[in-house]
């Protein structure tokens, strides 16, 4: 059992019906997946080099989908224009590790085609090297739970007046306004004779790619709709204003939605703006019907056109490939073909902006801006915030020219912020975070409709505006994010070599019950130290104290703080006013954990916590020297670990950054932090810096599997001794 090949165009209707119970299993009887639509489509735009991919096991089908081959090893799904949405039927998104291998011929990539997340299976799951796209914005209407008072309330108001002013309009001048609707097969053959007619007149008749009566798309569309209408799952909905055909939309549906295959409209009547009336009437039909039913429009949505929708979905390419060097070089040649194609063609080195991006110098500039930052001011990590970007941009990088804010927004709200600094190092253009050594983890800052593909234009923005830049740097990430994923494949599709590397180890606690409940998972020698050094604390004399707002005499918190730390073993801040600052900041948050020993009237250690809803991030520890036989680590630790845990409830502690010994002892799980590193093969100082990169990486690993070999066969040879 696995995967068997067959040539489609032949073979498809052989599997018509298993090909259908899939598609019924997996996606509800999908109309665009259904055979009905997919035969049709086959017959008339395939041209007998299409490949039906069928996997079976012993219970069956468990996977099916149609690809084409465009070169040497490259397939695609087979996906003309008239299918918005490709079906990938699939039972697990792992059966297309082992199709490659089934494809004829040494098959090195497949490009699945405008996939619907919603109706696919989980790609991210592949083990493969993958990249994704942004095919369409695609947007639809739900019904459920819903009338259409209720949704033209939600509507924009212009939208709503404009409606109802072409409305006014059609009556005055046309006359008359009506809508006829024709669900029956024997129907359609003239439904999409008139469609054509209709169609023909506009812009598509005079491009030459308008349905007609004479053409492969008119045959099309008349087999899709008798098939569908054969079972009452077909309508065409016409609108006459007067004694003409103003406007024609036609529709598959199923029990779950109505899918908006075509519209067309008389442009000689587009003052009366036909197809919106159309579609009005359609939709509050829809609603009246209380079917419960989605309307699915399969188009890339203009910003008028979002302006109906209750939802969008973001339409996607996925490019696999059959392991990590075919990805590598794959993005290599195309980018030296772009390079040759830009040269010949004299065509600039650069695409203009994509027009959704924006960019800022400064935080403060936002202010300038109609543009609320108000969702990204307080985030579930503080350094992903605004917050603490402007107190890193004030203290660390006041006069830095090359800080910006890459953005892309909605109307006045900003989805995806991308802080950067561009730099240059001699002759080197580098793009890095906005982060440092104070920066204990970097992320976009995403707001909760944002799509994460768009950064790909904003990576492409800021390699435009540094006059095409040879290396990107992102530290530190959290490798188990969306976001560092999202950050991987956009620079992927950009053409960028990018290349995942280790940062540091992260210890953290997951807290589960009380402070006594803590203790009893802790060492022995760990809970003896506890007793023991806190018992001797107090006896001489010690007090222990925690500020949490600027009510907590703050300024003479931090200046016990900065007492200490230059007291302490560590190096002087390079940015000395970047805590205090930060201190600052916290108490006016509230978030601020600042705990300070004493013995007597002398300070011998701090330590600054913070709390984030529900998680305790222990940022900054110092002792005086003078008095490390106290332990006043350990004593100030505990305190305060005591307090997240009974006063706060924090779910967990965050030791932040580094594998140090003792935090091991006070924590339950590790886990790690990564960075991207990213070359531009378009350049010859990025290609230069990749091949370093990549020989690098070569040495290490030559370098380990010889040190690897070489412990192994010392270990034998004492097994002989």
């Amino acid at each position: 059992m696995g995967w068997e090949i067959h040539v489609a165009k032949t073979a498809f209707r052989q599997f018509a019906d298993e090909w259908d119970c899939l598609n019924a299993r997996l996606y509800d009887r999908r109309p665009f997946f259904d055979s009905r639509f997919i035969e049709p489509l086959l017959d008339h735009f395939g041209d007998g080099g299409e490949q039906l991919c069928i996997h079976r096991t012993d219970a069956g089908i468990s996977g099916a989908l149609i690809l084409c081959s465009i070169g040497l090893g490259h397939w695609r799904s087979f996906c003309p224009a008239q299918l918005q949405t490709c079906a990938v039927l699939l039972d697990d998104a792992c059966l297309l590790e082992t199709l490659l291998a089934a494809l004829p011929g040494l098959a090195w990539t497949i490009e699945l085609l405008a996939v619907d997340p919603r109706y696919s299976p989980d790609l991210s799951s592949l083990a493969l090297p993958q990249t994704v796209y942004a095919h369409a914005d695609t947007i639809g209407i739900r019904l459920e739970n819903s009338d259409f008072r209720s949704y033209w309330e939600g509507r924009p108001k212009k939208m709503a007046a404009n409606i109802a002013r072409y409305f006014r309009r059609a009556l005055t001048e046309a006359g008359a306004c009506g809508r006829a609707t024709f669900v029956e097969a024997a129907d359609m053959e003239a439904c999409i004779d008139r469609y054509g007619a209709l169609e023909g007149t506009g812009w598509k008749g005079r491009a030459g790619t308008a349905v007609s009566n004479d053409n492969l798309q008119g045959a099309f569309y008349r087999e899709v709709l008798r098939r569908f209408a054969l079972s009452h799952q077909a309508a065409v909905h016409e609108l006459h204003l007067g004694a003409h055909l103003a406007s024609s939309r036609l529709v598959i549906t199923n029990d779950h939605m109505l899918i908006c295959l075509k519209t067309a409209y008389n442009e000689s009547l587009a003052h009366f703006a036909p197809g919106r009336l159309l579609l009005s009437l359609l939709v509050e039909e829809s609603f009246a019907e209380q079917s419960g039913k989605t309307i699915e429009f399969y188009t890339n949505a203009t910003s008028d056109q979002k302006e109906w929708a209750t939802f969008g979905c973001t339409l996607i390419n996925v490019q696999i490939f059959r392991g990590p060097l075919y990805a590598a070089g794959f993005s290599i040649l195309r980018a030296f073909r772009e390079n040759l194609r830009n040269i010949r063609g004299g065509q600039p080195e650069h695409t203009p902006r994509h027009d959704d991006v924006k960019d800022c110098k400064h935080i403060e500039n936002f202010k300038d801006t109609p543009y609320d930052l108000g969702e990204f001011a307080s985030q579930n990590h503080f350094e992903t915030s605004t917050a603490w970007l402007e107190l890193l941009e004030r203290n660390v990088y006041p006069t830095d020219p090359g800080v910006r804010y890459y953005f892309t927004a909605a109307k006045q709200l900003p989805r995806v912020i991308l802080p950067v600094r561009l730099t240059l190092r001699g002759p080197v253009k580098s793009v890095e975070s906005l982060s440092n050594y104070y920066t204990s983890l970097y992320a976009p800052l995403v707001s909760k409709d944002a799509d994460l593909l768009e950064l790909k234009h904003l990576l492409a923005a800021v390699d435009r505006d540094h006059g095409g830049a040879h290396v990107m740097r992102f530290v530190p990430m959290d490798p188990d994010t969306t976001a560092y994923q999202s950050l991987l494949n956009a620079l992927k599709a950009n053409n960028w070599i990018p290349f995942p590397f280790f940062c540091f180890g992260n210890w953290f606690l997951r807290v589960d019950g009380t402070w006594e409940d803590y203790l009893k998972k802790r060492s022995a020698n760990l809970r003896s130290s506890i007793r023991r050094r806190c018992k001797r604390f107090y006896a001489e004399g010690g007090t222990l104290a925690i500020a949490s707002t600027n009510d907590d005499h703050v300024e003479q918190f931090i200046a016990d703080y900065e007492e200490i730390y230059a007291a302490s073993w560590k190096n002087p801040e390079p940015y000395p006013d970047f805590v205090p600052s930060l201190i600052r900041q916290l108490a006016v948050n509230g978030t601020l954990r600042l705990g300070i020993a004493r013995l007597g009237e002398r300070t011998i250690a701090a330590q600054l916590w913070f709390v984030d809803g529900k998680k305790a991030s222990i940022y900054k520890v110092a002792y005086h020297p003078d008095f490390a036989s106290h332990s006043p680590g350990t004593v100030l630790t505990a305190h305060l670990m005591r307090h997240v845990i009974e006063i706060d409830h924090v779910q967990e502690v965050d030791f932040l950054i580094g594998d140090d010994d003792y935090k091991r002892m006070w924590m339950s799980d590790r886990r790690e932090r990564w960075g991207i590193i990213a070359f531009n093969p378009r350049t010859i100082i990025g290609f230069a810096l990749l091949m370093k990169e990549v020989l690098g990486r070569v040495v290490k690993t030559i370098a380990a599997r010889i040190g690897l070999a070489k412990s192994q066969a010392g270990f034998v040879r004492s097994l002989r001794e």
